[in-house]
């Protein structure tokens, strides 16, 4: 909807057809009527030096907050990139984590089976804590380590 605003700036009223609110526009004008009367004060600069002075000010600003959002829009975007790359880390460790809970499982289950007997004293059954002093520390046999490292994870 456009609206007709009557603003004066200069000492000069004009009428003004937008389609921005009218209050919005009279805010703007007195703005613009502010810096240009700022600038005649000492009167030594006419009414049309002072609008153009006034008119390159304000087209220095808009430059410079454009400058200013595209530089924001860009370090956004490198914060969505971050997020977005840290989303697939988080998403292939609980794909790991999920694989390493059903290994869990069937090294339970092959504990079971080979030593039905043992019963659970607490988090790690005997067979568990058995097969943790079979396991060879040496550091040549890296399996080893990797099994070690496994049934340190239940203590």
């Amino acid at each position: 909807m456009k609206n007709k605003v009557k603003i004066t700036v200069g000492g000069t009223e004009y009428t003004v057809v937008t389609q921005e609110d009218a209050d919005y526009t009279k805010k703007l004008a007195e703005e613009v009527n502010e810096s240009i009367n700022d600038m005649c004060i000492n009167g030594r600069i006419s009414i049309t030096a002072a609008a153009i002075l006034t008119a390159v000010n304000l087209c220095d600003r808009l430059k410079k907050y454009e400058k200013e959002a595209d530089s924001l829009g860009e370090q956004i975007e490198g914060y969505l990139h971050a997020a977005s790359a840290q989303l697939t880390k988080y998403n292939e460790l609980k794909k790991e984590n999920e694989k390493l809970k059903k290994d869990i499982e069937i090294y339970k289950k092959r504990l079971k089976e080979e030593n039905p007997s043992a019963k659970e004293t607490g988090p790690l059954s005997s067979s568990v804590k058995a097969a943790q002093t079979v396991v060879s520390l040496s550091s040549e046999d890296e399996a080893a380590e990797d099994e070690s490292a496994f049934f340190k994870a239940f203590q």
